[in-house]
């Protein structure tokens, strides 16, 4: 039983660990060389070490890592190999042993082997989110982390780190398919767990990541350019030439206006300082940046400069940002970051949707705020712009080797002519009469 022989007929001794050991990252087997290729002398080394290693993989516990199992077995059984006769079988005593898939057990009787403290799940998290906090994550990044991670938390039935294993992120997968969301929203949720014990496994609560190898196959419902919705000239129409949007205070019309002609995001223009708006070679733009500590932009791609769109500064945005400076003000708008995640848009889109209510736009069949920026993208992509000019302007990133590593930025010049092409008259045609006077 377990005695085994190679293809150059030397004697080997092989035990399979239990499928529950084997799911939380320890080896399939142990393979143990006998040093011998007599039978007679094979049979009896094998059942010493045999039921020596029996006796190891028996005593794994909960808190056994995977680590400290490979260290018990290669002292075990360097040891009971070091009882061989080596005059009689004349072989060289071996240092180590051969396992299959490194990863790690428990100590074996009198040999102490170093195991991980039982950490549980909410202890982990409450850890994780610290140390996000501590890299300066943004707040609503972290709660989106924490929400997803507890979900998990929710479903298993364990309730320690070292005794999830990829049993149960297969079944969460399942149960994430089960609740019908979305692909994407489902492989954000799996993400997150993905990270949570990434830092797990690094600060040694468990061996290995349950959630590496587990994937969303569902297909997507709708393509990547459907994925985003955008506002119709009908929707625009409707929301821009009403006499309720007239009625409206003036940041929430210049707002809306920005988002439409600029490509920015709603946080973006609602955090704007006056100071941002700047003159280049008689070329007005916005500064978008996070040069003060209260303001922030969505990743590096983010930090730009947008020249300003003819159409509003015909339209008097320019006048506006003098009247502020006048009145002593520092902020474009006099919006500030709202709730925890110190969202700069909140109170616009707060005010965005009660508008739309009002307007007839009913609530889940609407475009948002955010839709602008999608609206705008889709506007630039329709008159042909290159997809890499399109991405400084709005701030995406911009992946290919020639254009994204070596490419340069473009100058100012050339990214006006470009957002000036972008025309929507029919929204904008009730103002005709100032745009005219604007141009003489």
């Amino acid at each position: 039983m377990y005695l085994f022989k190679t293809a150059s007929h030397n004697y080997y001794t092989r035990i399979c660990l239990p499928k529950c050991a084997r799911d939380r990252g320890f080896p399939f087997d142990l393979k143990v060389s006998l040093l011998t290729k007599d039978r007679r002398l094979a049979s009896l080394r094998n059942l010493a070490i045999a039921i020596e290693l029996k006796h190891l993989i028996e005593s794994i516990t909960p808190q056994t890592t995977p680590l400290a199992f490979k260290q018990a077995a290669d002292n075990l059984v360097n040891e009971l190999r070091s009882a061989f006769d080596d005059n009689k079988d004349n072989h060289k005593p071996l240092a180590t042993v051969p396992i299959r898939q490194t990863t790690t057990v428990t100590c074996h009787q009198s040999s102490p082997v170093h195991t991980t403290a039982i950490v549980s799940l909410k202890d982990a998290l409450a850890s994780f989110v610290e140390s996000k906090t501590l890299q300066s994550v943004k707040p609503l990044t972290i709660h989106q982390l924490n929400s997803r991670i507890h979900h998990f938390i929710d479903f298993v039935s364990e309730k320690t780190v070292g005794n999830i294993t990829t049993a149960h992120a297969l079944g969460y997968r399942d149960e994430l398919l089960r609740q019908g969301r979305s692909p994407k929203t489902n492989k954000d949720f799996l993400a997150a767990c993905f990270q949570f014990f990434k830092y797990c496994k690094l600060m040694n609560h468990t061996s290995l990541n349950p959630f590496e190898d587990v994937k969303v196959s569902s297909k997507a419902s709708k393509r990547h350019d459907e994925q985003r919705e955008r506002w119709t000239l009908k929707d625009l129409t409707r929301f821009f030439h009403t006499h309720q949007f007239e009625n409206r205070d003036t940041e929430f019309q210049w707002i809306s206006r920005l988002l439409l002609l600029s490509g920015a995001r709603p946080s973006e223009i609602c955090q704007l300082k006056l100071s941002d708006i700047q003159c280049q070679r008689g070329i007005h733009y916005f500064s978008i940046n996070d040069s003060d500590e209260e303001k922030s932009v969505k990743n590096v791609h983010s930090l730009r400069q947008v020249p300003i769109h003819n159409t509003l500064i015909k339209l008097g945005f320019l006048d506006y940002v003098s009247a502020r400076k006048a009145r002593g003000y520092t902020q474009l708008f006099s919006y500030v970051p709202a709730n925890q995640f110190d969202d700069w848009s909140k109170s616009y889109c707060s005010k965005m949707g009660k508008y739309q209510t009002a307007i007839g736009m009913k609530a889940g069949q609407r475009p948002t705020a955010y839709g602008f920026h999608h609206t705008f993208i889709d506007e630039l992509k329709q008159q042909g712009v290159p997809e890499h000019i399109t991405a400084q302007i709005v701030g995406h990133s911009n992946n290919t080797m020639t254009y994204g590593r070596y490419g340069k930025r473009l100058s100012l010049c050339k990214l006006a002519n470009v957002i000036n092409k972008i025309h929507y008259d029919a929204v904008f045609d009730k103002y005709s009469h100032v745009i005219a006077n604007a141009d003489t």
